[in-house]
C-alpha cells in the first residue's frame, strides 16, 4: 500500500487547491527553499492527528475551509482492513486502474452524512472522513478517528531535528522495529526462561502474592458483604517484551562518557537517524514489509553526509523503497543520480505568488534526469554539461550527419538567429553562427577564445532555453529519439 495522490487546498503555503501524484518507490521533492516541499510531510501529519486548523491554515484565509485529502493505493488493502480496528473501512476500498484504491479526508468544514441506522450526522474537523464510492459522499464510519494509525506508520525526519521517535523503543517506531525483527527467538532462550522463573518466584503465590493476601481477603470480605460471595486473586504476569523495550534508551560514547542522544548535537542526532535507517533497510522487517506498510518521510537526509556516505544512504533507501514508499526534499545531486524512471519520481517544487506547482518536468532527454537537468530546472543553474546533453540531443532530432549541416538546420528550421561572429584558426569555420553553436565551439574548442569573446551567462541561459524550447517542440510533434 502507498498513497498514490494527495489534494491540499488552503494548507499552510498551498493556497487554493493543489494536487500531487505519488509513485511507489522513492518520490523526491526539489526545488528551492519555501517552496513547499516539506509541506506535504506536515499534510500527512494533519491526516494522521490535525484536530484544528489554526496551525495549518494559509495565512490570510483563516476563515476559509482547509483540507488534506490522500488516496491510498494497492492490492493489499483488502487484507490490510481485515483487522478488527479497520473492519469498519471494509465496504470503502473501490477499485480504479486495476488496483484497490481507499480515500481519506481531513477537513475543517462539517460535513452531514447518513449513517446504516438511517441517522443524520455531521462531521468535525477531528474526524477522519473515508470516501463512499458507492453513495459518492464523504462519511465518518469511525467516530474520532484512531484508526488511520492501523493503516499505516509514518516515519519523520525533519532537517530542523524532532529526532524523537528514532529515541524511541516502541514498536512503531525505527528502533522498536529494529530490536522486534532481530529478538524473535529471545522469548526462547534460555537466558529469558531464567527471567520467567524468576518473574514467577518474585511475584507468583510464595512471593508478592503471598505478601498480598490480607489485602485481597478484605477486598473479598468488602465485595462480599456489598455484593454476594466474590473472590479476588491478585496476578502479576510476565509483561510483554514490548514493555521492556519501552524502558530501552540509546546511548552514545565519547571519549569514554556515555552521553544520552538528546544531549548530542543536531549533526549528531541525524546521523543516529540515517544510520537507523541504513541499519532497518539490511534487517528482515524490512525485506518482508512488516504487518501494515511504514512510510519514511525524510528532509534533506543530506544535511551532515559527505557525497559517499550520500551514495549508501540511497542504497538503502532503494532496498527499503521495494516494500515502503519514501519521500525525500533535497537539494543533493548525490541523491538524485540514484532516480529510477520505473519505480521513483521527482516533482520539481516552485512558488509563483499564492500558487505553488509540483510538476514532473524532468523528461527532455531520452537519459532524464541528468544532473545539468536537475539542477536547471529545479534551481535555475546553468551548467556546459546541460548545454552539451541539450545541443547534441538536438542534433540526433535533426537526423543531420554534420555540425554544418546542423547548424543550417538550426538557422532554416528552427529560426535561430545567426548573429554571433565566430573566429577560428581554421578558415572554413569561421562566419556567423547561432548562439548555440557559438557556445558549443567555445567549449569544444577553448583555444578559440583567443579569437573570440567569451559567451556571457545570460547568453548561456538563453542558449539552453532555446534549445529546450526546440525539444518540446518536437518532442509534442512526436519526433522523438530514444
Amino acid at each position: 500500500m502507498y498513497i498514490s495522490k494527495i489534494n491540499m487546498y488552503n494548507f499552510r503555503s498551498f493556497a487554493g487547491k493543489h494536487t500531487i501524484d505519488f509513485n511507489p518507490g522513492i518520490n523526491f521533492f526539489v526545488g528551492n527553499n519555501n517552496s513547499g516541499k516539506t509541506t506535504v510531510f506536515k499534510a500527512v501529519e494533519f491526516i494522521q492527528k490535525g484536530k484544528s486548523k489554526s496551525m495549518w491554515i494559509t495565512k490570510g484565509r483563516e476563515k476559509e475551509e482547509i483540507y488534506v485529502e490522500i488516496t491510498v493505493t494497492g492490492d493489499d488493502l483488502d487484507e490490510l482492513v481485515q483487522e478488527k480496528s479497520l473492519k469498519k473501512y471494509e465496504n470503502y476500498v473501490f477499485e480504479m486502474n486495476n488496483t484497490k484504491n481507499l480515500r481519506l479526508r481531513r477537513d475543517s468544514e462539517g460535513h452531514e452524512w447518513t449513517d446504516s441506522r438511517g441517522k443524520s450526522k455531521l462531521t468535525e474537523i477531528k474526524n477522519i472522513l473515508v470516501w463512499n464510492p458507492n453513495k459518492e459522499e464523504w462519511q465518518n464510519p469511525s467516530g474520532i478517528d484512531s484508526t488511520i494509525s492501523s493503516l499505516f506508520d509514518a516515519q519523520f525526519v525533519y532537517s530542523d531535528l524532532k529526532n524523537e521517535d528514532y529515541q524511541d523503543f516502541g514498536k512503531t517506531k525505527i528502533v522498536g522495529k529494529l530490536i522486534n525483527s532481530v529478538t524473535q527467538d529471545f522469548q526462547q532462550s534460555e537466558v529469558f526462561l531464567k527471567l520467567r522463573k524468576a518473574h514467577k518466584e518474585a511475584f507468583g503465590d510464595d512471593g508478592l502474592v503471598r505478601i498480598l493476601n490480607e489485602v485481597q481477603e478484605n477486598i473479598e470480605s468488602i465485595m462480599t458483604e456489598q455484593y454476594g460471595e466474590t473472590g479476588v486473586k491478585f496476578n502479576f504476569g510476565l509483561p510483554e517484551l514490548d514493555n521492556f523495550f519501552k524502558t530501552g534508551q540509546i546511548l552514545l560514547l565519547d571519549n569514554g562518557v556515555e552521553t544520552e542522544v538528546s544531549e548530542k548535537g543536531t549533526g549528531m542526532q541525524r546521523a543516529l537517524a540515517m544510520a537507523l535507517i541504513q541499519l532497518y533497510a539490511n534487517s528482515n522487517q524490512a525485506s518482508k514489509g512488516g504487518d501494515k506498510p511504514i512510510l519514511f518521510f525524510i528532509d534533506e537526509p543530506e544535511t551532515f553526509l559527505h557525497p559517499s556516505a550520500q551514495d549508501k544512504l540511497i542504497e538503502s533507501l532503494k532496498k527499503i523503497s521495494k516494500t515502503s514508499q519514501i519521500f525525500v526534499t533535497t537539494h543533493s545531486p548525490y541523491l538524485l543520480k540514484h532516480f529510477n524512471k520505473g519505480n521513483d519520481q521527482i516533482n520539481i517544487f516552485s512558488r509563483h505568488g499564492e500558487r505553488i506547482s509540483a510538476n514532473k518536468e524532468l523528461d527532455l532527454l531520452p537519459s532524464s534526469p541528468t544532473w545539468g537537468e536537475i539542477n536547471y530546472i529545479a534551481f535555475g543553474m546553468i551548467s556546459v554539461e546541460f548545454h552539451n546533453e541539450l545541443y547534441a540531443y538536438l542534433y540526433t532530432i535533426s537526423k543531420v550527419d554534420s555540425i554544418s549541416r546542423f547548424e543550417k538546420w538550426l538557422k532554416e528550421g528552427e529560426s535561430f538567429s545567426a548573429n554571433k561572429m565566430y573566429n577560428s584558426s581554421q578558415e572554413w569555420q569561421c562566419g556567423e553562427k547561432t548562439l548555440p553553436t557559438y557556445i558549443r565551439s567555445l567549449v569544444d574548442h577553448p583555444e578559440s577564445l583567443l579569437l573570440n569573446d567569451n559567451y556571457t551567462t545570460l547568453e548561456m541561459r538563453e542558449s539552453i532555453d532555446m534549445l529546450i524550447k526546440s525539444i518540446k517542440k518536437h518532442k509534442s510533434a512526436g519526433d522523438m529519439v530514444v
